[in-house]
C-alpha cells in the first residue's frame, strides 16, 4: 500500500478541487453589489430553481449522510433502508410551510429565522429562546461535520495524516471562501459540491454493485454470518424508526440554513420547482449509502463505536487497489465526501454567524449599527466559532449518528414556531413560548439523566409531542389572537 492509499494523483485532484472552491469565493466577492446583510447572507434574494435545488441537496446530504449513515447500516443491517423515509419527510414538511414563509420573507425582507419570529409573534422572549435553541442545535451539527472531515482524512490515509490535520485544512478552505463571498459563494460551491456528491455516489454504486447478483450474494452472506442484519426489525426498532421520521422531518426542515434559502429563493415558482426535484433524491442517495454499510460489514468485522464511522474510508482504501476503474471511482467518491461535508459546514457556519450578529448582537447591543457593520461582525464571529468547535472536534466522544439524533431532539422543539406558526393562524406567542420551553426542558432533562428513549421512542420526540399539545391547547384557550393582516393576506 502506498503511503497515501489513493496515491499522489488523487491527492492532486482533491487539491485542485479545494483551490477551485477558493477561486469561487474570490469570484463571488466581485459579484457582491454591497456588504449588506441581505446581500451577504441571502445572495440578493436571487436564487433560481437550479441553484436552489443543488444548494438544498448539498446542504441536506451532509458528511453525516455519507459517513454516519453507512456506519449505521453497518450496525443495523437492512433495517436502515428506512432512512429513505427520513429524507422524504423533510421534503414533505418543506412543502407544508415553505411557500407561505417565502412570500412573507419577500414582503418584509427577512434575513434570519429570528426576523420571522419577531414579525409573527412580536415576543422578544420567544425570539430569544428560539434563537438559543437554533444556535445550540446547529453548532452541534457543525461539530459533526468537523468530525466527519477528520474521519475522512484519517481513514483514507491509514492514519498517516492525523485526524486533526484533516479538520484544520478543510475548515480553513471553508472559512476563507465563505468570508469572501457570503451566501453567493456558498451556493455556487454547493452546485459544484452537489454535482460532485451525486456523481460520486453513482460511481460508487457502479463500482461495488455491478448487478443484482451482488445483492443476492451479499444478502446470503449476511443471512448466514450476521442474521440480525437481515431479520425483521423488532417492535422497539420500528418505534425508533417512526420516531426518527418525525424528528428528522420536522427538525431538518427548520434548519436555519434551510430557512434562509427559502428566504433567498428568486420567487415562489423557483422554490416549488426545487422542492419537487428534492422529492426524488432520497430514493437515489440512501440505498447507495446503505449498500456501502452492508458491504463494509462483509469486509470488516467487529468495528464498534466511532470506529464504524470510518467504514466508508476503509472500503475506499481497499477498492482503490482492485483496478483502475475502482480507483477512479474511489477518487470521485472521496471528493464527493469532501463536497458533502464542506457544503453543509459552510451553510451552517453562515447561518450561525447571521443569527449571532443580527439577532443577538444587532438587536440587543448594537441597535444603531449599520447593516454593513453587522456583516463584518458576522464574518469575525465565523472565525471564532470555527476555532472553538474545531478544538472540541479534536477529541470526538460520540458517533456521527449519535450527534445527529441529539441535534434533532433539540432542533425539533422549535418546529411549531415555524411550521405551525405559518399554517395555523390561532397559534399565540404565549402558547408557543410555553410549548417550546417545556419541550426544551424535557429534552435537556432526559439527556442529563441519560434517558435517550422511552418505549422505543426518542425522548426528544415525546417532549415534542408535549410541546405541540401545549401550543394547540393554550392557543385554543386564548383564541382571540390572530395573525397580522399581512400574514393572512400573503398566506
Amino acid at each position: 500500500m502506498n503511503a497515501i492509499p489513493l496515491g499522489v494523483g488523487a491527492v492532486g485532484f482533491i487539491a485542485v478541487y479545494l483551490i477551485v472552491m477558493l477561486g469561487v469565493g474570490v469570484f463571488a466577492k466581485t459579484r457582491r453589489d454591497n456588504d449588506s446583510l441581505s446581500e451577504f447572507y441571502l445572495a440578493g434574494r436571487n436564487l433560481g430553481p437550479f441553484v436552489l435545488f443543488f444548494t438544498l441537496y448539498a446542504t441536506q446530504y451532509s458528511g453525516n449522510t455519507v459517513l454516519g449513515y453507512p456506519a449505521e447500516a453497518y450496525r443495523l443491517g437492512y433495517a436502515w433502508i428506512m432512512s429513505i423515509s427520513f429524507m422524504m419527510a423533510v421534503v414533505v414538511v418543506y412543502l407544508l410551510y415553505a411557500p407561505r414563509l417565502h412570500r412573507l420573507a419577500r414582503s418584509h425582507e427577512f434575513v434570519t429565522p429570528g426576523d420571522w419570529v419577531d414579525h409573527r409573534f412580536g415576543s422578544p422572549v420567544l425570539s430569544l429562546v428560539t434563537n438559543l435553541l437554533l444556535v445550540v442545535s446547529i453548532a452541534n451539527y457543525l461539530l459533526a461535520q468537523l468530525m466527519a472531515m477528520g474521519h475522512v482524512v484519517a481513514g483514507l490515509s491509514g492514519n498517516l495524516v492525523p485526524y486533526w490535520a484533516g479538520v484544520v485544512v478543510l475548515i480553513l478552505v471553508i472559512i476563507i471562501y465563505e468570508t469572501l463571498g457570503g451566501l453567493r459563494a456558498v451556493v455556487w460551491t454547493d452546485v459544484l459540491q452537489g454535482l460532485m456528491l451525486f456523481v460520486g455516489l453513482l460511481g460508487l454504486m457502479a463500482a461495488i454493485s455491478p448487478g443484482p447478483v451482488h445483492w443476492r450474494e451479499l444478502t446470503s452472506w449476511l443471512h448466514e454470518n450476521a442474521p440480525a442484519t437481515t431479520a425483521v426489525p423488532s417492535l422497539s426498532v420500528s418505534a425508533r424508526w417512526l420516531s426518527s421520521i418525525v424528528l428528522i422531518g420536522f427538525g431538518a426542515a427548520v434548519y436555519p440554513q434551510a430557512i434562509q434559502r427559502i428566504f433567498a429563493a428568486q420567487g415562489p415558482r423557483a422554490l416549488k420547482n426545487s422542492l419537487q426535484l428534492m422529492v426524488f433524491m432520497p430514493m437515489v442517495t440512501m440505498p447507495i449509502v446503505v449498500l456501502v454499510g452492508l458491504t463494509g460489514l462483509r469486509r470488516f468485522r467487529d468495528l464498534g463505536g466511532v470506529t464504524a464511522d470510518q467504514v466508508l474510508p476503509m472500503l475506499l482504501r481497499d477498492w482503490a487497489q482492485d483496478s483502475l476503474w475502482t480507483y477512479i471511482m474511489a477518487v470521485l467518491v472521496v471528493t464527493g465526501i469532501l463536497a458533502a461535508i464542506m457544503s453543509t459546514a459552510d451553510s451552517v457556519l453562515l447561518s450561525l454567524s447571521s443569527i449571532l450578529s443580527k439577532d443577538f448582537l444587532g438587536k440587543k447591543f448594537l441597535r444603531n449599527a449599520s447593516s454593513e457593520r453587522l456583516t463584518v461582525i458576522g464574518q469575525r464571529i465565523s472565525w471564532v466559532l470555527i476555532a472553538v468547535l474545531a478544538t472540541i472536534a479534536f477529541s470526538p466522544r460520540m458517533t456521527l449518528w449519535g450527534l445527529i439524533e441529539l441535534k434533532m431532539e433539540i432542533l425539533v422543539q422549535v418546529s411549531p414556531v415555524f411550521v405551525l406558526g405559518a399554517i395555523w393562524d390561532r397559534l399565540t406567542a404565549r402558547a408557543a413560548l410555553v410549548g417550546i420551553s417545556v419541550g426544551a426542558l424535557l429534552t435537556s432533562a432526559s439527556v442529563l439523566m441519560g434517558i435517550r428513549s422511552l418505549w422505543g421512542f426518542h425522548s426528544g420526540l415525546l417532549a415534542w409531542v408535549v410541546n405541540v399539545a401545549l401550543c394547540v391547547f393554550l392557543s385554543t384557550l386564548h383564541n382571540q389572537h390572530r395573525l397580522p393582516r399581512e400574514l393572512s393576506r400573503h398566506g
